[in-house]
């Protein structure tokens, strides 16, 4: 039996902290950890970077589960003044994702391929890295809004 807790934190998510959602190597995985991303940071007060986050989480997850066959994989998502980091880590280590060359011919027919290119077009920054046992790729979402305040 496999399971996933979604439960939202008991008091507004804190800044310099980090939440973590693992789930199951799932069809239905992406969508969840899309959501419950969205979910932390409508509750964290950010919900002026959910587009771009749903995009991006579901974009890596996804990859994730089509391309490894890592059982579990977990999306850490760290909040601060300035920004949001998103990663997701499997257990599945590999060379570096690429953006594929789909992505820049807008004549393509092919329906993948293309969700590097979005993470690309819609994060402030994007890696990946890799060891023996796992890899991790993640993206940065910069938080022009929550920086003004601060200042």
């Amino acid at each position: 039996m496999t399971t996933a807790a979604l439960a939202p934190p008991a008091q507004p998510p804190e800044q310099n902290a980090s939440y973590r959602f693992t789930g199951p190597r799932l069809p239905s995985t992406p969508a969840l950890a899309r959501h419950w991303v969205a979910d932390l940071l409508r509750f964290a007060g950010r919900a002026h970077l959910v587009d771009r986050a749903e995009l991006c989480t579901s974009e890596v997850v996804t990859n994730s589960y089509l391309h490894t066959k890592s059982p579990v994989m977990t999306v850490e998502v760290s909040l601060s003044a300035e920004s949001v980091m998103v990663c997701v880590h499997d257990g599945a280590p590999s060379l570096a994702p690429q953006m594929s060359p789909t992505w820049a011919d807008p004549n393509s027919l092919t329906l993948t391929g293309r969700g590097l290119g979005l993470v690309d077009a819609y994060a402030d920054q994007w890696s990946a890295t890799s060891d023996e046992s796992s890899k991790t790729v993640w993206f940065l979402l910069l938080d022009d809004q929550m920086v003004r305040c601060a200042a």
